[in-house]
């Protein structure tokens, strides 16, 4: 069922493909419609734009052919001919010369016909012998025509073989009166031919319509091409159809979605200048629908292909995303595989014993180390409870469940009992742990047999090294007292002989005795002072003293050392006096190891005793330019009976306590004591001591 249910195709993929495929239609439809659009708004500026050049060229050429015709009637030749001719002065000779002028007139214009007529629209002279412009127009209709303005007037009409004629009427005055009227005609054909032609080129198909205002004339615009020339044929538009169309463009210059005829139409309307004829460019918009055929197909495919590769895509990826699942669960299964067999590794081969207990004290798995420890099998052990294991059961189940409460969980010691009825120490880990949905206790469990057994031995041979300390310490004291009182009488009965004495030899005997028994003294004295400190019974005698004071009864004390070796033994001091609070035996043993070292390893330069006070301590500084201690000497310097120089080879005479009992001394009086040596270079020692 597993398997059956990974390989079915989602339902969630089936609705990104569906999403997908719904929004690329919406896209596709959306940008369809907007090409759509944009094929009409291009074709109608085509149209709109051509229309408004070539009708603004017509109003242009017209106004022309008017100032023209108005500045060639005031010629003096041309006025004295018409005057003749409208006053019936008429001779050959003006005839003559109105024949030739207004042949020229007509073919540099492209004039269809020239008449001349009187006020009451009588023809004194036409070009046209037949007089066609009788047959259009009643003599009372050409009498209103003629007198309708002063000024030039220009009108369409429908002439022979139903060519559209304009005619440019413009009067003509003798002695500032009028007296009679020139009438021009043209093929307004002329004019709409280059508009049809272009517009036909750039746009397709456009069908022209023009109407004549408050009249029931209408036509239909056709271009005609008959063998190398092309001529324009007005078809009558029924009524109805006039009716209609004028019902669409009143007030307008443009309109769109309109029913003519039973289909859609946009037409854009521009009335004819100087007449009172409109203009409709009409064209059909299932033409336009044809135009965006192609656009269609083109989105069609498009659409078709991305819908096609969403569903590729979609697949591909519910594919990868189950074989995802698939290798993820894999690994997932390889990993608990082998974190189960490191767990199992784990709790057989470890070297503490290891429970698994449920919320009822129960216990639920168990390592081998438990089985071995404890002493039951399998069966036995996972039938028991924790506390079974106790031998405190209720102090045990007060502290397991403090356990339930604490997130780190708890450690604690125990005692244990075994199958066999006897007990042990163990050290017990607990932690509430979550496994699935329900809640167990881990508990580690320790032997603590070996670990208490070797804490007891700890114990006894703490106290017997502080014992044996104890002991050390008091053997030194009494060792130290009962050589001190002995040593006492042989160093003042040998400097009584050294005194006493005339013989060289003897003197010379004396004199080693009492510089072997000083020495002697002054080591027995401090092992003494070590002794005191690590007994802890110096009682300190705090008093005001005078370092300035005290660091000169220390110069006076060594100048016999300074003045044999030849070195420079020098003072500074900030102050001609600075105070402490301290005791002043302990600080002048202190002051005078620390000299007699910088003196003792000095053998040439100098040794400088500085001291300066700040508002809490005072530091003394004593430098000398001795041999100086190498840098992993100054490690140990500070241990008792230990030297720079060590070994029955040694340099120098000494235990090596000097620097161990200053130290301890200094700290004793609440300060610090510092080194900074360079081998070869020599020594800093700073002791910083607090003033009160």
């Amino acid at each position: 069922m597993t398997h059956q249910s990974e390989d079915r195709f989602p339902l969630k993929y089936l609705l990104y493909f569906l999403a997908a495929t719904i929004i690329i239609s919406i896209v596709g439809y959306l940008f369809y419609a907007d090409r759509k659009n944009s094929i009409e708004n291009e074709l109608y500026r085509h149209v709109v734009a051509i229309k408004e050049i070539k009708l603004a060229q017509i109003e242009k050429e017209q106004t022309q052919r008017k100032k023209t015709i108005t500045s060639f009637l005031l010629l003096p030749e041309v006025k004295n001919d018409l005057t003749a001719l409208l006053n019936q002065k008429k001779s050959s000779s003006s005839l003559s010369g109105i024949t030739r002028w207004s042949n020229e007139v007509k073919r540099d214009f492209d004039f269809v016909s020239i008449n001349v007529f009187n006020t009451k629209a009588e023809i004194l002279f036409s070009t046209d012998s037949t007089h066609s412009i009788y047959q259009n127009f009643l003599k009372h209709e050409l009498v209103i025509q003629l007198q309708k303005d002063s000024a030039s007037i220009s009108n369409l009409y429908l002439g022979e073989n139903k060519n559209l004629l304009q005619a440019i009427i413009t009067p003509i005055k003798i002695a500032n009166k009028v007296a009679g009227y020139l009438w021009t005609e043209i093929s307004f054909f002329e004019y709409l031919h280059p508009i049809i032609s272009y517009t036909k080129k750039e746009a397709g198909e456009v069908e022209y319509i023009l109407l004549k205002e408050n009249s029931d004339l209408g036509f239909i615009l056709k271009d005609f091409s008959d063998h190398d020339s092309s001529s324009i044929r007005p078809l009558p538009l029924s009524k109805h159809d006039k009716t209609e169309l004028e019902e669409f463009i009143k007030g307008k210059d443009f309109f769109k979605d309109a029913k003519f005829k039973g289909s859609r139409i946009f037409a854009s309307v521009n009335k004819i200048p100087g007449t009172d004829w409109v203009l409709v460019a009409k064209i059909n918009q299932a033409k336009v629908s044809e135009s965006t055929r192609n656009a269609a197909l083109v989105i069609t495919l498009v659409s078709a292909l991305l819908i096609g590769l969403s569903g590729s895509v979609t697949y591909s990826i519910w594919k990868r995303s189950r074989l995802h699942f698939i290798t993820k669960t894999f690994k997932l299964r390889k990993e608990k595989e082998a974190i189960t067999e490191r767990y199992t590794s784990l709790t057989k081969y470890a070297n503490d014993i290891i429970l698994s207990v449920d919320k009822n004290g129960k216990i639920l798995e168990a390592n081998q180390k438990a089985f071995n420890t404890y002493g039951y099998d399998k069966d036995e052990l996972l039938s028991m409870d924790l506390l079974d294991l106790s031998i405190d059961r209720k102090k045990d189940v007060e502290v397991i469940f403090s356990s339930i409460n604490n997130p780190d969980g708890i450690l604690f010691e125990t005692n244990h009992k075994r199958k066999n009825g006897t007990f042990f120490p163990v050290e017990i880990s607990a932690k509430l742990i979550k496994q699935g949905d329900e809640e167990t206790l881990l508990a580690i469990i320790r032997d603590n047999t070996d670990r208490k057994k070797l804490e007891l031995d700890l114990i006894l041979a703490k106290d017997k090294a502080e014992e044996m300390d104890r002991l050390k310490t008091t053997f030194l004291a009494n060792m130290s007292h009962e050589l001190n009182t002995p040593m006492s009488g042989i160093i003042g009965f040998s400097e009584l002989l050294l005194s006493e004495m005339d013989n060289k030899n003897h003197r010379e005997m004396a004199k080693i005795i009492y510089k072997s028994s000083k020495r002697l003294n002054e080591t027995l004295n401090s092992i003494l002072d070590l002794s005191k400190i690590e007994s802890q019974k110096l009682d300190l005698k705090v008093s005001a003293i005078d370092l300035v004071t005290l660091l000169q009864e220390c110069r006076y004390t060594f100048s016999d050392s300074v003045n044999k070796k030849g070195i420079e033994f020098n003072t500074i001091f900030d102050q001609p006096k600075i105070l402490i609070n301290s005791d002043v035996n302990i600080l002048h043993k202190v002051l005078c190891n620390v000299i007699d070292n910088s003196i003792k390893y000095t053998n040439e330069g100098k040794v400088d005793i500085m001291v300066s006070e700040t508002a809490n301590q005072a530091i003394i500084k004593i430098q000398d330019t001795g041999i100086g201690i190498p840098q992993e000497g100054i490690n140990h310097i500070f241990e008792p009976f230990r030297q720079g120089s060590e070994g029955l080879n040694r340099k120098y005479e000494g235990m090596g306590l000097g620097l161990t009992i200053t130290k301890k001394y200094v700290e004793l009086l609440g300060g610090k004591l510092a080194i900074e040596s360079e081998q070869g270079k020599g020594t800093l020692i700073t002791i910083t001591l607090p003033k009160k």
